[in-house]
C-alpha cells in the first residue's frame, strides 16, 4: 500500500524529508497526474503539496528557478534533492523501484515506447487546441495520433501498450485520454461516433478507467468539462 497526504504548499518552506517523496503538483495538471499514477503504480510512500501557479512562494522560486512543475523532492544523504520534467521522474521512479518494473526489459521495446511518448506530444496540442475553441470536437491531429495508436495496440495484439497489464506507456499517455472524455460532455453522439474508429483504443480506455492505479487519481468528464470551460489556455501556461 502506497501512503500520501495532500497538502498545501504555504509561504514557509517544509520541513527536510526523511523517509518519503514530496511530490509538489497543481491540481488538474495532467503532467503531475502522470507522475502521481507512477507513484501509485510503485507503490511508493509519498506525499503531495499542491501549489497556486500564480501565487508561488519565494523558497519554492528559489529551489526552482526555471518554476518547472511537477517538481518530485527526493531525500538523499547530501540533503534534500529535486527533479523536474515529468519524463524524467517518471523513469527515475521506475528505476529506484523495482517492484512492478513499468518500462518493457527489451531495449528495442523500451524505446519504441519512448517514441510513442513523444508522439503523444502531438496529441498533447491538439486536444488543448482543441478544449481552447469552445470544444470543436474532430481536430484533425487528435484523430491523426489516437489512429497511430490504435494501429499499435493492434499490432501488439494485447490489452495493454505494456501487455496484459498496464506498463509506462499507458500510464504516460493516459492523463490526457482521461480528459478527452469530458468531449462526450459536448456532443455524446459524436463522441461515440468518434469512438467507433478506434475500437482497440476505446477498449483499451475502458480497462484503464478500472485499473485501481488509475482509479485513485480519476476526476470525472463532467469535472474536466467544468474545469477547461473556465480556465481556457490563458491560464493553463504552466501546463505546456
Amino acid at each position: 500500500m502506497s501512503y500520501y497526504q495532500h497538502r498545501t504548499v504555504g509561504m514557509t518552506a517544509p520541513a527536510p524529508l526523511v523517509d518519503q517523496l514530496r511530490l509538489y503538483h497543481v491540481d488538474m495538471n495532467p503532467y503531475g497526474h502522470r507522475v502521481l499514477l507512477i507513484l501509485e503504480a510503485k507503490r511508493a510512500k509519498y506525499e503531495v503539496h499542491r501549489l497556486d501557479p500564480l501565487h508561488l512562494p519565494e523558497w519554492f522560486k528559489e529551489k526552482n528557478p526555471r518554476l518547472k512543475i511537477p517538481v518530485l523532492e527526493i531525500p538523499t544523504d547530501q540533503g534534500d534533492r529535486y527533479l523536474f520534467e515529468s519524463v524524467v521522474i517518471c523513469d527515475y521512479l521506475d528505476e529506484k523501484y523495482a517492484r512492478n518494473p513499468l518500462h518493457s526489459r527489451v531495449p528495442y521495446v523500451k524505446a519504441q515506447d519512448r517514441l510513442l511518448i513523444e508522439r503523444f506530444n502531438e496529441l498533447i496540442k491538439g486536444s488543448l487546441e482543441c478544449f481552447d475553441t469552445n470544444f470543436a470536437y474532430g481536430s484533425d491531429q487528435i484523430i491523426q495520433t489516437l489512429d497511430i495508436f490504435e494501429k499499435e495496440l493492434a499490432a501488439r495484439g494485447t490489452n495493454y501498450y505494456g501487455g496484459n497489464r498496464p506498463g509506462m506507456l499507458d500510464y504516460m499517455i493516459w492523463p490526457w485520454v482521461e480528459r478527452l472524455y469530458l468531449l462526450r460532455c459536448v456532443n455524446e453522439r459524436r463522441f461515440d461516433e468518434k469512438r467507433s474508429l478506434f475500437p482497440n483504443f476505446a477498449d483499451w480506455g475502458d480497462q484503464m478507467q478500472l485499473d485501481e492505479v488509475v482509479k485513485k487519481h480519476s476526476r470525472s468528464p463532467a469535472e474536466y468539462f467544468d474545469y477547461y470551460k473556465n480556465a481556457r489556455a490563458h491560464s493553463m501556461g504552466y501546463y505546456l
